[in-house]
């Protein structure tokens, strides 16, 4: 097992060494010394190549999707979902992969490819209430011009959220917003406009209700709309419109000289939207490659998900096997400064083991750096001194065991080695989430992690159950015991 873990064979070696050498007189000729010589030599080289470079980020694409982008993105997707297959399939049993909807997510990948080849276009009605969201919609469904465009349009109605992260799923998969608006726009109204356009989708800012202004204040409003949305980072045109007018006075005077006053209802006014919804279906073939793209990170997204599940049935095995390999050594070698030392190998392989279960490449050196960055936050944090104490206070129930040497540290070498683990992990997997496939870490962010993880673990059943299994790993059995031996002799 550790002929293939470099890291952690040679940080180990250097620290076993190191407290053989403090603990003996070392003779260099000596020929008892030989094993702990071949550990030193190991050790050396693992410490010179502790410091490596930071990995450098890979730049992002910022280029507008083609159909080129969008079957990259749908081959991604196909050998995700075949990774799913794969790794499901060697890690769980038969009844866990049958929970997986494995065919599900084929056909739907099936589904967006076949989708690229639509001439219908989605469009998603946005707004606040009282701006005639319904009206506008019955129009646009059932108005004279509803079958003129060649591109035939569909529309569905949703309701304002009050963060642009509560967005429905189903709205981010129109192909365009039409947001509507009887007045000047909140600041929550246009974040979520804001990150619709950000999001890529194509949007139609409709100013409803214009009739109930006067004329001046009428274009008042309506230039405050346009100044607004040049603040975002594509066009967004802007109409004017009346969906359902309010009907006016009509006064008529009679050859009798009676004047008749009645009400009439006026037409709607809805020209500007109708040109502006044309100038949407003329980019048909942009708006279905960017509306397939986003249903593409969606899917790439849910499919992750189980993938990552998968994966932590894997990972945790590894983080349970480091825990343990820190215990021991802590608690055969209780000096703090190689404690460190070895917190720094175990850390490091436990970024090249779980990397590699979630998909992320890392160099010995990569490795090696950031387990060094690791074990310096976790010292920074207090975290040594947080594990310490709350160890203290679950080992006081257990008064024969409470005071054998080096007990809290083996079990604070356990706690800190899996809290560490599940940072990673957690940060492994919002990573493959996020898209990200770079070897460079956020260590601020797994930092980050690291103390809410303690924070969440000081005092729960996690932290009782790790000392309970501690103490059955690390407990000395009495034919280990040198003084029962000397006294049976």
């Amino acid at each position: 097992m550790f002929s293939k873990r470099p890291i952690l064979l040679g940080g180990l070696g250097l620290s076993a060494t190191l407290w053989l050498l403090d603990t003996i007189h070392f003779n260099f000729f000596d020929s008892s010394t030989l094993l702990s010589a071949i550990a030193l030599g190991s050790g050396i080289w693992w410490w010179r190549h502790l410091r490596g470079d930071q990995p450098q980020q890979r730049p992002v694409s910022t280029k507008l999707p083609d159909r080129a982008a969008v079957d990259r993105a749908i081959a991604t997707l196909e050998t995700l979902v075949t990774s799913l297959e794969q790794e499901s399939a060697s890690t769980l049993s038969t009844a866990q992969v049958a929970l997986l909807p494995l065919s599900k997510f084929r056909e739907q990948v099936q589904a967006l490819q076949t989708g690229l080849e639509r001439q219908a276009l989605s469009i998603g009605l946005l707004g606040d209430r009282n701006t005639g969201k319904t009206a506008l919609l019955n129009h646009l469904q059932n108005g004279p011009e509803a079958d003129s465009s060649p591109v035939r349009l569909s529309y569905q109605e949703f309701s304002l959220p009050e963060a642009s992260a509560d967005v429905p799923p189903d709205l981010a998969l129109q192909d365009a917003v039409l947001f509507v608006t009887a007045g000047d726009l909140t600041e929550s109204a246009f974040n979520v406009l804001k990150q619709r356009v950000l999001a890529g989708q194509r949007a139609v800012l409709a100013f409803n209700k214009q009739d109930q202004y006067l004329p001046a204040d009428r274009e008042t409003v309506r230039q405050k709309l346009q100044q607004r949305v040049a603040e975002l980072p594509r066009p967004v045109e802007v109409a004017a419109i009346a969906t359902a007018p309010r009907p006016i006075k009509v006064r008529r005077h009679q050859s009798d000289g009676r004047v008749e006053e009645s009400l009439e209802q006026v037409a709607p006014d809805v020209a500007a939207l109708e040109t502006a919804l044309k100038k949407v279906a003329c980019d048909r073939t942009e708006l279905v490659l960017s509306t397939t793209l986003r249903q593409a990170e969606l899917l790439r997204q849910e499919v992750q998900t189980s993938l990552n599940g998968v994966r932590r049935e894997r990972a945790m095995p590894l983080v349970e096997q480091l825990q343990w390999v820190a215990a021991a050594t802590a608690f055969a070698s209780p000096v703090p400064t190689l404690d460190l030392l070895a917190t720094v190998a175990i850390n490091g392989q436990l970024v090249m083991d779980l990397g590699k279960v979630y998909g992320f490449s890392f160099s010995l050196d990569e490795a090696k750096t950031a387990a060094g960055t690791l074990a310096s936050l976790t010292v920074k944090l207090g975290l040594v001194e947080l594990s310490t104490q709350a160890l203290t206070t679950v080992l006081k129930s257990h008064a024969a065991t409470y005071v054998a040497g080096g007990m809290v540290e083996g079990l604070s070498a356990a706690y800190l080695t899996r809290m560490a683990g599940l940072s990673l992990i957690e940060y492994f997997e919002e990573a493959a989430l996020a898209g990200q496939s770079s070897s460079s870490l956020s260590l601020e962010s797994i930092g980050q992690r690291l103390q809410a993880l303690f924070q969440q673990n000081s005092q729960g059943a996690l932290l009782v159950r790790l000392v309970q299994q501690g103490l059955e790993r690390l407990r000395p059995t009495p034919v280990d015991s040198p003084t029962l031996q000397s006294s049976q002799a």
